[in-house]
């Protein structure tokens, strides 16, 4: 007799955690499906670039390359001074026609000596 009262509270009890346990699941599923929603439409934002803005970026990045491929004016007057210090000139001379400081035109004199 005890054993079937033991028997039927564990079949009681297993049917009331069923009932509680049954619409907790079926809100995880949705959640769930929510989730892989969600994540699918954020790998398409992301990969969705308008063409427009990649050619914008391109032409920026062109303009930006076609700068620094040009020698800079500092660059110029660098290679004219050193052919100006192996021709004779002084550091005065540096100065006046290469725009340079006093010690960057000593510098380049003392790098590129007279050619003789």
């Amino acid at each position: 007799m005890w054993l079937e009262i033991g028997i039927g509270l564990v079949l009681l009890l297993t049917l009331l955690q069923s009932a509680l346990l049954f619409p907790l699941w079926r809100r995880l599923r949705r959640l769930e499906q929510g989730v892989r929603l969600l994540a699918g439409n954020a790998s398409q934002a992301y990969t969705d670039v308008p063409t427009s803005m990649l050619v914008s970026v391109l032409g920026r990045l062109e303009r930006r390359l076609t700068q620094l491929e040009q020698p800079t004016r500092s660059a110029v007057s660098y290679e004219l001074a050193q052919q100006l210090a192996r021709e004779g000139a002084d550091v005065e001379q540096l100065i006046a026609r290469c725009g340079l400081s006093r010690d960057e035109a000593t510098l380049v004199r003392q790098l590129h000596p007279v050619e003789r």
